[in-house]
């Protein structure tokens, strides 16, 4: 008898041993507010998630319709569409949350008839527009990272305000004025996302170089006071790089291209694994110990042993419609929403709690069409 109870206590150890780690609990998101277009970015606020895009429309739960123009937020709990309704007059890439601040950026050049040309924030606390904080960048801004008094600002423009800083740039958290000692050299191409870790801001996008080495492109590390090159990050990518995330002593990186990836790396830029798929990835986020991939792909390769192009080497692949998810060690997990549609998902962010994910993209159904679910989804 003693015998059976442990082989019978074994076998149930083994189970355990075997069970993907991080396993996320519904492969459908739940019911929510939707949109008539493309969403962006999201970001969170406890509760609350909001949404920028190039949507001009959004459907609540209850099915009626309401006026929301590239800006809206809905309750991630009950998936209902919020009140908060900001008129703009152009599309928006980036949401982020921070200082009691929500920032925006992207092609816009009026809020609320305010002139607010491509970034901007609001009083999370009261939903109005800040009116004393006034970058004035010259062109389309694509991320934003606030970091305590330092707001970086990444995209395509060439100067901040009346200072020449082109690509990257950093203006003061209080009113927006240029940081003129903070003066990386970004060459050849946009950023497209920022993220601060390791005492470090880490840089993406389509650059070829950070001052005048290639081995800085596409993905690079700068010091967060000077703008300088950190040259103990080396992490060699050669193609574009929409986004970034740091967690622990690791930074992953979703890499688009004809055929992309998740790469992680250690915080020298060593590339520890990647998980390759058939399109672009177009968003990394890590989920306590799973780590989330959106892109506008639809199989991934079993094992992280994949050529330059997204072709499995090992010649096996599974069905992952826009999205997946790994393990830390690079493990594909059986987590599979199959969102539809050409683009897919373009940024994927968790609550601060870890309580949900939410996901915005051009997506209309999941499940394989089982579920109609617009532009907006959110996965307990």
């Amino acid at each position: 008898m003693r015998r059976l109870i442990t082989l019978t206590a074994l076998f149930g150890a083994l189970l355990f041993l075997q069970a993907p780690a991080g396993a996320i609990d519904s492969h459908l998101p739940q019911a929510s507010a939707s949109f008539n277009a493309t969403v962006y970015k999201v970001a969170y606020d406890g509760d609350t998630v909001y949404s920028g895009g190039e949507f001009t429309r959004a459907k609540n739960t209850d099915g009626t319709f309401a006026r929301r123009n590239y800006l809206a937020a809905v309750n991630s709990a009950t998936g209902a569409l919020l009140p908060f309704a900001p008129s703009l007059d152009g599309p928006v890439y980036e949401v982020k949350t921070g200082g009691g601040h929500l920032y925006i950026a992207g092609k816009f050049t009026q809020v609320d008839g305010v002139a607010r040309p491509r970034v901007a924030r609001f009083d999370l606390g009261t939903g109005e527009l800040d009116t004393t904080w006034k970058p004035r960048p010259s062109a389309t801004v694509y991320t934003v990272e606030p970091v305590g008094s330092t707001v970086y600002l990444g995209g395509t423009f060439v100067t901040v305000g009346d200072f020449a800083q082109p690509s990257l740039a950093a203006v003061n958290a209080t009113d927006g004025a240029p940081i003129t000692t903070f003066t990386p050299r970004v060459q050849e191409g946009a950023v497209r996302d920022l993220e601060s870790g390791h005492g470090r801001l880490y840089v993406a996008g389509a650059f070829s170089r950070v001052e005048d080495d290639k081995k800085y492109g596409k993905l690079a590390a700068v010091n967060p006071t000077s703008g300088a090159v950190d040259t103990s990050f080396a992490a060699k990518v050669y193609v574009l790089t929409r986004e970034i995330a740091v967690a622990g002593d690791r930074v992953f990186a979703a890499l688009d291209g004809r055929g992309g990836e998740i790469r992680a790396f250690d915080r020298g830029g060593e590339a520890l694994w990647y998980q390759a798929v058939d399109g672009g990835m177009q968003t990394v986020e890590v989920w306590g110990d799973t780590v989330i991939g959106g892109g506008h792909f639809d199989r991934a390769c079993v094992t992280n042993h994949a050529g330059p192009h997204g072709e499995c080497l090992d010649g096996v692949r599974a069905e992952r419609g826009k999205l997946l998810a790994v393990d830390m060690n690079g493990r594909l997990l059986d987590w599979d929403p199959n969102a539809n549609g050409v683009v897919g998902a373009w940024d994927a962010e968790v609550h601060p709690s870890g309580s949900n994910l939410t996901v915005g993209g051009a997506f209309t159904t999941f499940g394989g069409g089982l579920q109609e679910q617009k532009r907006l989804a959110v996965f307990a």
